[in-house]
């Protein structure tokens, strides 16, 4: 974004928010105190209506119940049917019309003045008492001279049964009432649990908005407002059990009319401050934008490489402290450049030397790769000795079986019995031990059993190396939770380390033994070798480290044992002094039960 657009944009935030932050509140808050004003007007206004409603209703509502309750209509015959109904007329003096009709809606009398009664009279009248309640009943509807009202009271006559009846009104009767309640720029209406019966002279019909948002509320026929989105209103009942109410209406672009004028006006307002400020930055920043020109170029020139760039230092003003300011970043550029240059060559032979350690690490991992490859070897070829083996185990002992003891074979029979178990034995170990699984399988098992079980791939090794061998395993047998491959292994890579350190020296040993100590089953492998010096003890645990000098030995054994006794919940602790041999400890958690039983 140019320094131009950002000026104006501030002067625009600046000048514009006041307005947005004081003006369109105040505007807001009222927009909300109009509203509410107004409708405390329109409840005001409709609980008046209301009260002069029912205050014209309640003779008329008298003259029916005394004309219901004066006799059973069903009863009388037409006669004095119609003799009942004149008298309504001559009570009621704004009705022109009155009728009798019988629980199944059949006219049983009908009195009219000059105009007569029609058949959308007697409709109304059975509208107006259908499913309503003993009392007084309205139902508004149209005739050719206009809208008229159907005034109907219902009355019991027997079994249940209920004859309606009616009297018909002027729709101006009530219109009047609601003209005097209609507020300016609104309407008044007549309402029956949210149908319109009659609205004031000036009073059109409610928008599809306007009764969805009124829908609810008078429902309920209580007294109440709505600040709706698109009415304001305000209605009062009529009575306590009748279901009207009195309805002012006034539409929300009616009532808001001042503020809409209002926010109109400011936001005019804001569009003639908006083209201002734009002038005026415009004006401003141009000033500025040849100045920021000329450092851009340099800056430009600058990045591909010319440090000998400079730029006028021209006034006081920010464009020359910038100006300044980028002359001396060229001249520490400049002798940036020259340290980096040196730098750079310093940096290579550092890469050139990690290059070749790298090269030797992979070399190692490679030398890993091969071991592993050499274990499944192992393993393959233990199998296949293994099913030789069998073979001859069993021959041998068929043998003895069928030989008796003095023979001169016997001896030399029992002797390939012997060596055939042992090497039976070895194989078997052997694809335990290559036979391992990438997660460990945590079982309870006997420390000393490991041991053995470990020592057993090995023996051969020591004796043919002529290093002594001492093994002091505990009684009773401590137990631990473990994987009996992996902790093999942790003990087959402590026994090689110690061998490797023994070879070479003159009486040089290895002790191994188990023990329990508090919680903990220790394996101890002790070697009287050459040890390991001060500066490397803390290492010896790291990949790839190793002292021994052959190449074969890639530093991974202890890393690996270290890492294996850990996901066991133990821990390896190493004392050594040169010339003096190394002990390792393996320290691991007893299993409960072997604890609970101690």
């Amino acid at each position: 974004m140019t320094l131009q657009r950002k000026l104006a944009l501030f002067l625009l935030a600046a000048s514009l928010a006041p307005v947005a932050g004081v003006g369109f509140p105040i505007l807001a808050w009222a927009q909300r105190e109009l509203g509410r004003r107004a409708s405390a007007e329109h409840l005001a206004r409709a609980r008046s209506g209301a009260a002069s409603l029912a205050v014209e209703l309640a003779p008329i509502d008298a003259s029916l119940s005394a004309v219901a309750e004066s006799g059973r209509p069903d009863r009388l015959d037409e006669a004095e049917r119609r003799a009942l109904l004149a008298g309504l007329l001559r009570q009621v003096p704004a009705a022109d019309a009155s009728a009798l009709v019988d629980a199944g809606g059949k006219a049983r009398a009908v009195v009219a003045g000059s105009g007569g009664a029609s058949d959308a009279f007697l409709g109304a009248v059975r509208a107006a008492g259908e499913g309503a309640p003993a009392g007084l009943a309205l139902h508004a509807y149209d005739e050719p001279d206009g809208a008229h009202l159907a005034v109907v009271h219902a009355v019991a006559v027997r079994d249940g049964r209920r004859w309606l009846v009616g009297a018909r009104l002027g729709a101006e009767l009530l219109q009047r009432r609601l003209d005097a309640a209609a507020p300016e720029g609104g309407a008044a209406y007549l309402v029956d649990r949210g149908r319109v019966l009659v609205g004031s002279a000036a009073a059109g019909p409610l928008d599809g908005a306007a009764r969805a948002e009124l829908a609810g509320p008078l429902e309920a026929v209580r007294a109440g407002a709505l600040q709706g989105r698109s009415v304001l209103a305000a209605w009062a009942p009529i009575g306590d059990a009748t279901g009207w109410s009195v309805l002012v209406a006034v539409p929300a672009e009616v009532a808001y009319a001042p503020i809409v004028g209002l926010r109109h006006a400011a936001l005019t307002a804001c569009a003639l401050v908006t083209l201002g400020v734009l002038a005026l930055s415009f004006l401003v920043a141009r000033r500025t934008t040849a100045g920021l020109a000329r450092i851009d170029a340099a800056a430009r020139a600058l990045g591909a490489g010319e440090v000998a760039v400079r730029l006028p230092v021209d006034g006081r003003d920010e464009i020359a402290a910038v100006s300044r300011t980028f002359n001396a970043m060229a001249d520490e550029l400049g002798s940036a450049r020259g340290r980096l240059e040196r730098w750079n060559e310093d940096l290579k032979r550092e890469v050139d030397l990690r290059t070749r350690e790298l090269r030797d690490a992979q070399a190692q991992l490679l030398e890993a790769q091969k071991l592993a490859g050499i274990g499944q070897l192992g393993a393959g070829v233990a199998h296949e000795i293994n099913n030789p083996l069998t073979g001859i185990l069993g021959n041998a002992q068929l043998l003895l079986e069928t030989m008796p003891r003095q023979h001169p074979d016997r001896e030399s029979l029992e002797k390939i019995e012997t060596l055939a178990r042992r090497c039976r034995d070895i194989t078997q170990k052997l694809l335990r031990f290559s036979q391992q699984r990438a997660e460990p399988d945590f079982r309870e098992l006997d420390a000393n059993r490991v041991v053995s079980e470990s020592l057993a791939l090995v023996e051969g090794h020591l004796r043919a190396a002529g290093i002594p061998l001492d093994v002091s395993l505990a009684a009773p047998p401590p137990r631990v939770r473990g994987d009996p491959g992996h902790l093999a292994q942790v003990v087959l890579n402590l026994v090689s380390n110690a061998r490797t350190a023994c070879l070479g020296k003159a009486g040089a040993g290895i002790r191994i033994a188990t023990r329990r100590r508090g919680e903990d089953v220790e394996i101890e492998v002790r070697d009287g070798g050459k040890g390991i010096s001060p500066e490397n003890l803390p290492r010896i645990f790291e990949p790839f480290f190793t002292t021994k000098d052959l190449w074969s030995n890639v530093g991974l054994g202890l890393s690996v044992s270290y890492r294996i006794v850990a996901e066991h919940g133990g821990r390896i602790d190493v004392e050594s002094r040169c010339g003096d041999g190394s002990t390792f400890t393996v320290r691991l958690p007893v299993v409960p039960s072997a604890m609970s039983a101690a």
